[in-house]
């Protein structure tokens, strides 16, 4: 349209004789064009948003089964570990050990490599139960319904005696390898063996010259051994070694920032002084003994942890696991956390 008010285009499009009869061209867009334009816009956006909904709950699915897989999968592995060195008394492995620490706490028994506890009968919801800290049990507490397992084994980094024991010796004399660690102390209990026996007593007294070590097992009724002689027959010569006792027992209880009754329980280490909390997220440990009845090594059956088993005949141990995602990650559980049970076979070495 030019500045004088007549429309060229118009003009040239309706013709001079039809030019009262033809409409202008329209402006912009109608109210319905703009109605339709918006009704797809939203739904173009409800699907972008449903996409990016559905995504998210993918992802944090994944997330939350990667999480109960990671923490179940290092839980096992951890009590695997120590399994199978449950029961590891250095050359002498099998066969009784002689006794001389006038006490000896439940949670470093050596005599004992494997303690399994039956929570089956205990199962009274979230409630926790008590082990008995007589006989091979150390007192822990944990949730009703699940198992406990409590591992001794004499450490790794033995030391062997420089000089062979006399027979009332009270001293004895260690050769350490440079660079080597003993983690002996003084009130620990240790175990002295060669490859055929084996002596449980209580450390009075550590020297420490060098490459040199001197242990001291006095006699003492109240804090000490309740005999000189660490050797129920014979002596230990050079071929003899030392170590300290490792416990550790494993256990589900309440969580330090879980919530009870939902999802909030965790596995425990008890190393004989403290607990320490090792997997968030793990809520049930159930425990089977693979039994040996024909003496070939294989469990030929699996028990539940009872009086009646013959502690003797246990070659191997069915771990169970139920772990849970922590956080609501959207399941059709009640809590909406995830869970999955993880299973996990390990051979006793040291059976029999």
């Amino acid at each position: 349209m030019g500045s004088d008010g007549f429309d060229k285009a118009r003009h040239y499009r309706c013709g001079e004789s039809q030019l009262m009869k033809c409409p202008p061209l329209q402006q912009g867009l109608s109210l319905i064009e703009v109605m339709i334009s918006m009704a797809i816009g939203s739904v173009v956006i409800l699907g972008v948003l449903s996409l990016f909904t559905a995504n998210t709950e993918t992802y944090n699915a994944l997330q939350a089964q990667t999480r109960l897989q990671e923490g179940a999968n290092f839980g096992l592995n951890v009590i695997a570990r120590d399994l199978q060195r449950a029961g590891y008394r250095g050359c002498y492995s099998r066969g009784d050990v002689y006794v001389t620490a006038a006490t000896v706490p439940a949670a470093f028994d050596i005599r004992f490599g494997l303690s399994v506890h039956n929570g089956g009968g205990n199962d009274d919801g979230n409630a926790a139960w008590t082990t008995s800290s007589s006989g091979a049990s150390p007192a822990v507490s944990a949730v009703g319904g699940t198992d406990i397992i409590t591992l001794r084994f004499a450490e790794n980094d033995e030391a062997y005696l420089s000089t062979a024991l006399v027979t009332g010796q009270e001293n004895i004399q260690l050769a350490v390898v440079s660079g080597a660690s003993t983690n002996i102390e003084v009130n620990d209990l240790a175990l002295i063996s060669d490859c055929e026996k084996a002596t449980l007593f209580k450390v009075t007294s550590v020297a420490v010259n060098g490459v040199a070590m001197t242990l001291g097992h006095a006699v003492s009724a109240a804090n000490g051994n309740i005999v000189d002689g660490l050797a129920e027959t014979g002596t230990f010569g050079t071929d003899a070694s030392v170590a300290s006792i490792v416990s550790k027992t494993y256990f589900i209880k309440q969580g330090a920032s879980g919530i009870a009754g939902k999802g909030g329980y965790s596995l425990f280490q008890f190393d004989g002084a403290a607990s320490a909390e090792l997997v968030e997220g793990v809520e049930d440990l159930q425990i089977l003994l693979g039994i040996d009845t024909d003496s070939d090594g294989v469990p030929n059956q699996y028990l539940a942890p009872s009086a009646s088993v013959n502690t003797g005949q246990i070659v191997a141990i069915l771990l169970e696991i139920t772990a849970n995602s922590i956080n609501d990650a959207g399941s059709t559980e009640a809590d909406g956390l995830l869970r999955r049970t993880f299973r996990q076979t390990i051979k006793i070495r040291n059976a029999g």
